[in-house]
């Protein structure tokens, strides 16, 4: 079986690349929407990491893990809203699709490493960061529904 820690600085090194992934993206996208959407993805990805970085030091000094407030600020897509058009929706596309399985993998992380952790707190910080990561796929698959049928990103 492989080490918790080993999977824990997989997965902080996993939202460091994608951090950076969003932060591409939004370099890509051409509409202030695009751009916000993509920046506040990959503030998002910051976080995760924070929340594992403090879980490790916590793990290497013996300290009990206090449960972080994670990420449960996501914003949620008002459908009512025209949106702006995104001039470079085909290439926004495949990224949002290439972003899509990467919070696939991730939640799957989390969830294993949930599975394995007998400390309660500890299993619980990792089933909410799983939860994070769906509620992310969530938002990038309303996203490409709207950029298909509409051409337009939606991020107030």
């Amino acid at each position: 079986m492989t080490d918790i820690n080993t999977l824990l600085v997989d997965a902080m090194n996993s939202e460091i690349e994608a951090k950076k992934f969003y932060l591409d993206a939004s370099a890509k996208a051409q509409s202030n929407a695009g751009k916000k959407f993509f920046n506040e993805l990959a503030q998002f990805e910051q976080r995760h990491f924070e929340n594992v970085k403090k879980i490790i030091e916590s793990r290497n000094e013996n300290m009990e893990i206090e449960l972080p407030d994670v990420a449960h600020d996501i914003l949620s897509i008002n459908s009512e809203v025209d949106g702006e058009f995104e001039p470079n929706k085909d290439e926004i596309i495949s990224v949002i699709n290439q972003a899509i399985e990467a919070e696939k993998k991730a939640q799957d992380r989390y969830k294993i490493i949930a599975r394995i952790v007998d400390d309660e707190s500890t299993k619980k910080i990792f089933e909410d960061l799983a939860q994070d990561e769906e509620n992310h796929q969530k938002i990038l698959e309303d996203e490409i529904y709207q950029l298909s049928n509409k051409g337009t990103i939606i991020w107030e």
